[in-house]
């Protein structure tokens, strides 16, 4: 006779509603982002991406870049051909990916914890400040690791459930790909956590079929590069020399270039916010209270199990260890003097060696710490080996810092043993209060992002006053050759092509991210010289103290300036 497990309807139900209420809170956070960045206005990269969607929808506005991924361009250029020409759709993208993103993370979540547990760490990765900075901004960053944590999902599962999850895993982890370049490095934690699980895994051909299913994916974006750069993987080699960390004297002028590689390491405190402290300050009790618990416990076992785990090293296991020892060597004389992927190779041997020497230990989900454990580390590597640095590179790390948060905060209110009916009120009083903590901090955040991107609301504004002005002061710009500073920014708005005016300093030409300098003489008579050796029949220009021989100001807003040549 069939019976009613009520312990496993109860368990789905209570999913449902930790769900329901996570896409509720998730998609109000959103929905309050992407008002924000839609008065902010685009950044840079993000005009860079719009003009690219704009070319792939057959409306090509003069200027685009299609040396960006193609996804979110491809996304954006479908909604451009239903509503025409404008910013708001790839912010819309943004923030559809990043809800889908967080509600694949409490699924992920669950594999390991429980409802609320799994419900409290996609919260917080979602209200992480970094994150909500550029939720909706249109940029790469928070959509690729939304992506990739469905791919790494649907691998898990692929291992535990189905191998036919592979269909799903390696196709998805291609779109990451897509989406930004630098989320290709998932496919160590990947493969890891497929080799640590080999001999679970029954049907493995649906690895190669997954595969292959992925690289279809490829086709239209190789024969997109061939048709415009005669090199289907000219993109590509593109990013990989330019990720190779190498120095040179234009990339010290830039803004970014930081070489230190303890930079995110350093940061992460700052990075984190309050709510995540507030998990770190309750794993810190744990910790203080740990100790003393089980010293008391361990004093009331009877003799015969008041023993420790004993570990045998047998001859197989010392060649490991032996190994392992050189390859952590290895990889500690190598790291920043070698190409980063050398890197990533000697982490993967690492880390599979390792869980090989530990398995023994039998920790339940041990195999999901290392998956986190190597999502964390092949980007921490990749972004502190790489000379540029961003703050928001640290995006990448932050699904897997929220697992360790959890897994922290799980262990140390399992510590506590505050029970009722065989429930942790414990657990249930801490993650009431972080929950609390995470909403309060998020409200209290989300309108200082308006108010700290205050220059970008002021140099889209500048912008886009200045090319409506230029386009009714002169009807035939658009024959005219016209240089700017921020070529992306008047490339859109003026919906034609914009020669590109790099920043000079110490006969250096630095055409994005340049450090703010004092110019010599030397540096204004190279801006002079560009203009006139080109012709250029207007300048509009973000950079102050220019004098120039030929040139005039016609219009100024805010702090962009329009020249005319005289």
């Amino acid at each position: 006779m069939f019976k009613f497990n009520w312990e496993e309807i109860e368990n789905h139900l209570l999913s449902l509603i930790f769900m329901a209420i996570l896409v509720a809170i998730v998609g109000l956070i959103t929905y309050k982002c992407f008002h924000i960045q839609t008065s902010i206005g685009p950044v840079w990269d993000t005009y860079d991406l719009l003009s690219e969607a704009a070319f792939l929808a057959g409306q090509n506005v003069g200027y685009y870049d299609l040396i960006r991924p193609p996804l979110i361009p491809f996304l954006t250029s479908i909604l451009f051909r239903i509503v025409g020409l404008s910013t708001w759709p790839i912010m819309l993208i943004d923030g559809l990916i990043f809800s889908l993103g967080t509600v694949g993370l409490f699924l992920f979540l669950k594999l390991r914890f429980d409802n609320l547990t799994s419900f409290l760490g996609a919260l917080l990765f979602s209200t992480f400040p970094l994150v909500l900075t550029f939720v909706c901004s249109g940029l790469t960053d928070t959509a690729t690791v939304c992506i990739s944590i469905w791919a790494l999902l649907f691998t898990v599962l692929a291992v535990k459930k189905d191998s036919r999850w592979f269909y799903l895993s390696f196709p998805v982890a291609m779109l990451a790909f897509l989406t930004r370049f630098a989320s290709a490095l998932i496919v160590f934690s990947m493969f890891l956590f497929i080799l640590i699980n080999l001999e679970g895994i029954k049907h493995r051909k649906y690895i190669f079929i997954g595969i292959s299913i992925s690289l279809i994916f490829l086709i239209p974006v190789l024969w997109l590069f061939y048709m415009n750069f005669g090199d289907p993987l000219y993109t590509f080699l593109n990013f990989f020399s330019s990720s190779s960390g190498t120095v040179s004297a234009e990339i010290e002028l830039l803004y970014s270039y930081n070489p230190d590689f303890f930079y995110f390491l350093k940061a992460i405190p700052s990075l984190m916010g309050p709510q995540a402290m507030g998990v770190v300050l309750v794993i810190f009790l744990g910790l203080l209270i740990c100790p003393f618990k089980r010293f008391i416990h361990k004093r009331k076992l009877p003799q015969n199990q008041n023993k420790s785990f004993q570990f045998s090293l047998g001859k197989d296991k010392k060649i490991k260890l032996l190994i392992l020892s050189i390859l952590i060597i290895l990889f500690i004389l190598t790291i920043q003097k070698v190409h980063y992927l050398f890197s990533e190779i000697i982490l993967f041997l690492i880390l599979y060696i390792l869980y090989n020497l530990t398995k023994g230990f039998k920790f339940k989900n041990m195999d999901l710490d290392f998956l986190f454990f190597s999502w964390f580390l092949v980007f921490f590597i990749f972004h502190s080996v790489y000379v540029i640095k961003d703050y928001r590179y640290f995006i990448d790390m932050t699904p897997p810092l929220a697992y360790f948060l959890m897994r922290g905060f799980k262990l140390t209110t399992s510590q506590f043993g505050i029970k009722i009916r065989n429930r942790n009120v414990t657990h249930y009083l801490l993650s009431g209060f972080l929950i609390f903590l995470i909403i309060f901090s998020t409200y209290n955040y989300l309108p200082s992002i308006g108010e700290t991107n205050n220059h970008l609301t002021q140099l889209n504004e500048g912008n886009n006053d200045i090319s409506m002005w230029l386009v009714n002061y002169d009807p035939n710009y658009k024959g005219e050759i016209i240089y700017s500073d921020i070529w992306p920014y008047s490339g859109w708005a003026l919906q034609r092509n914009v020669s590109k005016m790099p920043q000079f300093h110490n006969n250096h030409a630095i055409y994005t991210g340049a450090k703010d300098y004092n110019l010599t003489a030397n540096d204004i008579q190279d801006y002079n010289h560009e203009l006139d050796s080109n012709n250029a029949d207007y300048y509009i220009s973000i950079t102050p103290g220019l004098t120039f021989v030929n040139y005039k100001p016609i219009k100024q807003s805010g702090r962009v300036i329009l020249y005319q040549r005289i």
